[in-house]
């Protein structure tokens, strides 16, 4: 029975320990994965930051330039039609030119199929538009485009000599960062600690990709994000481990329990084998002595005598027996009005020893119950103490009193004790004391088990203390009708 105990342990360690380790790769698998998102998240956000900020930054200056066309007092701006090509021709001027450097320039629109031979407001929007839209996709690539040299020198001005702001730039990443359900503090081209995560740099240079000037965002407090997103991915995993540690204690206590019962069995299958067993063979020996022999009469009353005191101890024993199975298979009736100091004193009287037992019962208490049964059980406790004790001068006390309302009966020797591991045990059924292969008392076991339950039964308790300075102490509390 313990090498399969042995097995079943060890094969609950290794699927234990094989789950939990399961439970840790998978937890862990998740964190990297989470963390790799968010890392994509974090480099997406200040790419999109980036380009919304250079959006911003352009329409600024494209709003700046459309308004430099739309003026008549900066910009002269003339149509005609060029019938060599069939296409109209646009003229921009500088009211006052330049020293150096080109005035004015003459361009057509290509995919313009109208003809104009003067300039007039939709024409001029159609060149507006589309030069505001060529000034756009040139910044996009970091360049100015010079039409006249004013226009050019003012464009490179607004363009390349106002950075963007870093405050528009950290709008915008946070904005992002949001979108992607990321409320971290960031700052922008800080020092590495190894507690936040740097993103991959980016160019914000005006002049990019010509020019550079790198931006690294480091967001603070990752893994406490991170371990915020796994939460429920954790407390699961750690929920499931620790179902799974209780299950494994469970069933180890439950075989080491069947282990327990099994030998408790054996012992009680062993007591009562030989309780019966002895009875048995003085009654057949008896019996066989009268059939085989002539007796004279006082011989045989000798022997019926015999045969009567070996079958009232088997019936002692079977009733002993039958009576635990009725009390664990059947309620018991409460319906005796019980005078609880009289049952005691008789008890006390009734019990054959030369221990000497005194009683001192002030309770005057009636108590409704089963008096066969709690008379049984009281006189259980008393026959234990008198069968047990090794003390030169024995003692067994008994006392009754009330307390708070509830009846209380004290049964107190001055024996050898319990031992404090077996206070609990003793009113399993069929548990005894071990003792090696010695056993001075007989007893099966059933006794204290006998006793839990009837008192159980009438919705008391029973405690066992150490009764100073030495013995035991059994205390009884009956609620009072």
């Amino acid at each position: 029975m313990k090498r399969k105990i042995l097995l079943a342990f060890a094969l609950m360690s290794v699927s234990v320990a094989g789950i939990a380790a399961l439970q840790l790769f998978y937890s862990y698998t998740t964190y990297v994965s989470e963390r790799r998102q968010f890392e994509r998240d974090c480099n997406e956000a200040l790419d999109e930051a980036v380009d919304s900020s250079f959006t911003r930054y352009r329409r600024i200056v494209t709003g700046t330039f459309r308004s430099w066309l739309n003026d008549p007092s900066f910009i002269e701006i003339t149509a005609r039609w060029n019938p060599d090509v069939k296409e109209t021709v646009f003229t921009i001027k500088e009211r006052q030119p330049s020293p150096v450097g080109q005035s004015q320039i003459s361009m057509s629109i290509g995919d313009l199929k109208e003809r104009f031979d003067s300039i007039t407001p939709g024409s001029k929007e159609l060149l507006v538009n589309h030069m505001v839209s060529q000034v756009d996709a040139e910044l996009k690539k970091g360049y100015v485009w010079f039409y006249t040299q004013k226009l050019g020198d003012s464009l490179t001005k607004i363009a390349y000599d106002t950075p963007i702001e870093k405050a528009l730039l950290k709008k915008e990443y946070r904005v992002a960062l949001e979108k992607r359900g990321i409320m971290l503090p960031f700052v922008f081209n800080g020092k590495g600690d190894g507690k936040s995560y740097q993103t991959k740099k980016v160019n914000i240079s005006l002049r990019r990709p010509h020019k550079k000037e790198m931006l690294q965002a480091s967001v603070v407090n990752v893994d406490l994000f991170l371990l915020g997103q796994l939460k429920w991915v954790l407390a699961g995993s750690i929920l499931l481990l620790l179902i799974t540690l209780f299950c494994f204690w469970y069933t180890l206590r439950l075989l080491l329990s069947q282990q327990k019962l099994n030998a408790i069995k054996d012992d009680f299958i062993n007591n009562m084998t030989h309780e019966i067993n002895t009875p048995l063979t003085s009654i057949a020996i008896t019996a066989e002595s009268l059939k085989k022999f002539s007796h004279d009469k006082e011989a045989q009353e000798n022997y019926i005598d015999i045969i009567l005191h070996q079958s009232s101890k088997l019936m002692s024993l079977t009733d002993e027996i039958l009576t635990s199975a009725r009390l664990e298979s059947s309620e018991m009736e409460l319906q005796d009005m019980i005078a609880v100091d009289t049952m005691l004193q008789q008890i006390a009287a009734q019990t054959e020893s030369p221990v000497q037992i005194s009683v001192t019962a002030n309770s005057n208490a009636t108590l409704q119950g089963n008096k066969k049964h709690l008379d049984r059980a009281i006189a259980n406790l008393i026959d234990n103490a008198v069968k047990y004790t090794t003390s030169i001068n024995p003692v067994v006390e008994i006392r009754s009193s009330i307390e708070n309302g509830k009846l209380l009966i004290a049964i107190a020797d001055n024996g050898p004790g319990i031992p404090d591991e077996h206070k609990e045990a003793v009113f399993s059924p069929f548990y005894r004391i071990p003792s090696g292969n010695i056993h001075n008392a007989k007893g099966y076991g059933l006794g204290l088990s006998y006793v839990k339950k009837v008192i159980t039964a009438h919705k008391g308790s029973i405690l066992l203390k150490d009764n100073i300075p030495n013995g035991s102490l059994f205390l009884i509390k009956l609620p009072l009708s």
